[in-house]
């Protein structure tokens, strides 16, 4: 295990006059952490009755309404192994159950074990047992009601770990995505009608997000990437689909995809651009193409642009050729390699310098430093601050 629980039958109170530092973290919840070192241990109220069986039988009251088998074990203080409902034998058959597959009654307790189990079969590879299907689908309407920061951390559980493609699956199959993102359900099924796709829209998303590395911000792109284009499908007189600007629509589902489900603003402006550019191919890369897709997408996300791209291209047909992504990640690592500017506070002026030569505090000064970016990495003026201001006195002087 990551790590271990601890079960005690003295109440939160008490446990916090026991130990010298503790957080009362989930105290309304019999929960209390005990500090030792710099290591957290939770220490949580027995919430078992005992009814005149005394400390096991409050146990394996305990234990009984843990989410799942697997989680439903414990260890005494010799060591030995307490299993009342099966969690070791169900580890053997790689299987998420509820103890006594009382599913219904655990997911009422907290919905967000529905996602939970999703996250458990794809971390672990593992099946739902049968019986969680009907207990899931009673109780859908309930996930409604659990906070978006909780059910984005499943989410990008889900999304980086082993199985990503059969976790999301799984959230179609059991309703979730539905009440989650339903604006991947348009996907699934969309045929492409196009001989570059062999795959419907849905399943070549999942190719993508498993050809891409476990970071969850290259995956939530994945993902997303096509989710515009059931929204921008058309068809020509020769029954050929196509999907023009999806790339746009995709961006702006994403925006508000992300948003909704509470995703930090650095995580929702990285997704969102690479999912916005992932159609800007450099089929013909140039140092000058090169520079001008770094100076739009940023230094930050230019090599994970050229991943999703590559595995975009490789999740379709088999015909597709990804070299040219090759050839110009290469001219980008000459750039990186002459240890140029990628970025604009790499440059040796900055705004409040335009500022002093007559640029105001609006968008044409942005649009200057970008200018003197692009100078620099086309080496069309030097990093040097009296060059710099000289070349923007000059963009300054232009109608």
């Amino acid at each position: 295990p990551r790590d271990f629980d601890v079960v005690c039958s003295a109440e939160a109170g008490e446990v916090a006059r026991l130990f010298e530092k503790t957080l009362p973290i989930g105290i309304k919840h019999g929960t209390t952490v005990v500090m030792v070192g710099d290591n957290r241990v939770e220490v949580t109220s027995c919430r078992g009755s005992g009814a005149g069986g005394g400390w096991a039988v409050r146990l394996q009251e305990d234990l009984l309404h843990r989410d799942f088998t697997v989680n439903a074990m414990a260890i005494d203080g010799s060591g030995a192994l307490i299993d009342p409902w099966g969690g070791r034998q169900d580890i053997a058959a790689r299987l998420i159950r509820a103890p006594e597959n009382q599913a219904g009654e655990r997911f009422r307790e907290d919905p967000l074990r529905m996602l939970r189990a999703v996250r458990l079969a794809a971390v672990l590879d593992f099946r739902l047992d049968d019986s969680l299907s009907p207990a899931m689908e009673e109780c859908l309407d309930l996930i409604d009601s659990v906070a978006a920061e909780r059910i984005k951390e499943e989410l990008a559980a889900i999304l980086v770990s082993e199985h990503p493609a059969r976790g999301l699956r799984l959230m179609v199959e059991t309703g979730l995505m539905q009440r989650i993102i339903p604006e991947v359900m348009a996907m699934v099924g969309f045929e492409q009608h196009n001989p570059a796709h062999i795959n419907d829209v849905f399943n070549h998303s999942l190719a993508v997000v498993e050809n891409v590395p476990a970071q969850l911000e290259i995956r939530l792109a994945a993902l997303l990437h096509d989710i515009g284009k059931p929204a921008t499908f058309t068809m020509d007189s020769r029954g050929i689909g196509h999907f023009y600007h999806h790339q746009q629509e995709s961006q702006r589902q994403t925006l508000q995809i992300l948003k909704r489900l509470r995703f930090s603003r650095a995580v929702v402006d990285k997704v969102s651009t690479l999912v916005g550019n992932h159609m800007y191919w450099l089929t013909r890369p140039d140092r000058e193409a090169v520079i001008r897709l770094l100076i739009q997408v940023g230094e930050d996300n230019l090599p994970d642009l050229f991943t999703l791209q590559k595995a975009d291209i490789n999740g379709s047909a088999s015909f597709h050729d990804s070299s040219f992504i090759d050839q110009a990640q290469r001219i980008y690592q000459k750039v990186v390699d002459s240890q140029a500017p990628l970025n604009i506070k790499d440059l040796a002026v900055n705004g409040r310098d335009l500022m002093e030569i007559g640029y105001q505090a609006d968008a044409k000064l942005g649009q200057a430093l970008r200018l003197l970016l692009e100078m620099v990495l086309k080496n069309s003026v030097e990093n040097r601050k009296e060059k710099l201001l000289a070349a923007a006195r000059e963009l300054l002087a232009a109608p």
